[in-house]
């Protein structure tokens, strides 16, 4: 009882800084940000220089993990997630969306053939991202409806840069998001294959806890990203 009490008197502390805070045009004090390990090094790491310099009383906090992380018990103020849809228990702003390719190298398809339909993915080798909610069967939306295919990969891992790395040394086929292999189909070391055949897209999202009042430092970080993805997105 006494840890409930106190928890319920801590939070509105909490809120009553907060307010106070908000009050203040100034973005100031200590930023906690958890990000994907891919996306926070590809696409969020070369922009925090950026936004120190627009904000020099924010210092960061940026920790990279690509599990599902508690903001509010393990103390995040904002976090980057990359999903179809948000939870409905958090605040969230859409920066941008990405979409999932199918895709190989051209020296793999030479080897290997370049297969027409979703089915024939059974028969290719396949690098397999672990976190796939769906494991090891991949879903399409094709011309006569959706269509699905179990693979057997011949390679799992936990990270989307060792999926794009095994594809461009040409081990296989790879479903990774367009932010992490849009360079590779534009420079040709990647080919997309069935286009006709649509994967996901997902929104890429800042999300922070339910609160009434949200800090000048929380609403600057999530204005800075959604002012520079809105610029970046025609690029992927």
């Amino acid at each position: 009882m006494f840890y409930a009490r106190s928890k319920e008197l801590l939070a509105g502390v909490e809120e009553a800084e907060i307010e106070i805070t908000s009050r203040s045009s100034a973005a100031s004090g200590l930023l906690r940000v958890n990000a994907p390990v891919t996306f926070g090094i590809r696409h969020l790491a070369p922009l925090w220089g950026e936004f120190r310099t627009h904000y020099p009383k924010v210092s960061l906090d940026v920790t990279l993990a690509d599990r599902v992380v508690d903001l509010v018990e393990e103390g995040y103020d904002v976090a980057i997630r990359i999903a179809t849809l948000p939870s409905s228990t958090l605040i969230s702003k859409r920066l941008t969306t990405t979409r999932m390719v199918l895709c190989a190298s051209p020296q793999y398809l030479k080897a290997r053939g370049v297969p027409r339909h979703p089915a024939e993915l059974a028969s290719h080798a396949v690098i397999s991202y672990r976190y796939w909610s769906t494991k090891d069967e991949w879903y399409f939306d094709g011309p006569q409806g959706p269509v699905s295919v179990k693979t057997k990969p011949c390679l799992h891992t936990n990270n989307g840069d060792t999926c794009r790395a095994a594809a461009l040394a040409h081990q296989g086929v790879i479903l990774q998001p367009t932010f992490l292999v849009g360079d590779d189909l534009v420079a040709g070391t990647l080919v997309e294959l069935m286009p006709e055949f649509h994967s996901l897209e997902m929104g890429i999202y800042a999300i922070y806890p339910t609160r009434k009042h949200v800090s000048p430092k929380v609403r600057a970080l999530i204005d800075f990203l959604a002012e520079h993805f809105a610029q970046a997105r025609a690029s992927w």
